[in-house]
């Protein structure tokens, strides 16, 4: 997917099919968050606020009812991973496209975003100018990303393959019993949740950044976790993770 990389108060655009007005739903379980974008966006000639929703469920009814041709939401809305959401807000209605805004730079976020194919991505300070071209590029078909979030991003993409390369190198140097205990069996929804960004890379602090979570909290999860596989390092959890399918 090409990117189109912004600096903040440097819009660009693609060439494409550009319907007018644009349709957009605002979805941020945040009130002063969605006034912020009416008032930065009533100004607009050509896009138009066709709804808002402040969690996932009323989210995938209003897309389903309202058609938008642009999503702009929150990277986690109620406690659900906005990747998460939008794939489910895709299967309603397919040609919608998303763009995601955050208060953060967190590699976790950005590093989904870029693998789940999300349009755009910008932080919450942005111009009023910017998100209303960015609105309008994506509408277009294209894709806009901030230079910043972009290259957070790759470098979390990269981190992530340099670890699972690693880990398959490991996994042929230590016995299959070492990762025999399979993962689905004894852990907990909640920890096998945990036990994937481990495989993935993810650090405790952006773990409990991702799901809000004190870091503490995450330790005790990690340390369950290692005891329940029998393992006796985070490496060794994320084989195991690998070694029965869960990333």
């Amino acid at each position: 997917m090409n990117k189109i990389t912004l600096k903040p108060g440097k819009p660009s655009a693609r060439a494409g099919h550009c319907p007018s007005p644009v349709k957009i739903l605002l979805a941020d379980d945040h009130e002063v968050a969605r006034e912020g974008l009416r008032k930065m966006l009533r100004c607009e000639a050509d896009i138009e606020i066709v709804g808002e929703a402040d969690n996932a469920s009323d989210a995938i009814k209003l897309v389903q009812e309202l058609k938008p041709q642009v999503i702009v939401m929150d990277v986690t809305i109620s406690g659900m991973c906005g990747c998460e959401l939008s794939r489910q807000l895709k299967a309603v209605y397919p040609p919608a496209r998303v763009i995601f805004l955050t208060e953060y730079e967190a590699e976790q976020y950005t590093a989904d975003a870029l693998a789940n194919s999300i349009n755009g991505f910008l932080t919450k300070n942005s111009s009023p100018e910017l998100l209303s071209n960015t609105i309008r590029v994506v509408a277009c078909g294209g894709s806009v990303w901030q230079e910043k979030l972009l290259e957070n991003a790759s470098k979390k993409m990269i981190k992530a393959l340099n670890i699972r390369a690693e880990r398959q190198n490991l996994s042929s140097e230590h016995s299959s019993s070492a990762v025999s205990i399979v993962p689905q069996d004894v852990l907990s929804p909640r920890e096998l949740e945990i036990l994937i960004m481990v495989a993935r890379g993810y650090t405790n602090k952006e773990i409990s950044v991702n799901m809000d979570y004190a870091e503490i909290t995450i330790k005790k999860y990690v340390k369950s976790i290692l005891s329940k596989l029998n393992v006796s390092n985070r490496t060794l959890a994320g084989i195991a993770a690998v070694k029965f399918g869960l990333v």
